[in-house]
């Protein structure tokens, strides 16, 4: 299969590829190619079926030691280690 310089461009368009004035066919066609010569024998096909599960880690929130250095910088007035946001927080 051979695709013009207009096809490219118009996939590149479809796609959201930023495409370049410069892209030869050629060059396309060789990327393809060099995928396809790619050995994939080990590698586990991933789809987005829903078949394969993400694997997530546990969100653990860790104190680094910095709240006040970091609160300090701040010009802000400050309650309760935040900062006061007029009209998000109220503090009396």
């Amino acid at each position: 299969m051979s695709l013009t310089q207009e096809q490219i461009l118009r996939l590149g368009k479809l796609t959201s590829l930023r495409s370049r004035e410069d892209l030869s066919v050629d060059s396309v066609l060789d990327s393809f190619d060099s995928l396809a010569k790619t050995d994939t024998t080990h590698v586990e096909s991933v789809t987005r079926s829903g078949k394969n599960t993400l694997v997530l880690r546990e969100d653990v929130a860790r104190d680094a030691g910095i709240a006040d250095a970091l609160l300090a910088c701040s010009p802000q007035k400050k309650a309760a280690h935040q900062i006061v946001l007029g009209g998000i927080i109220a503090w009396e």
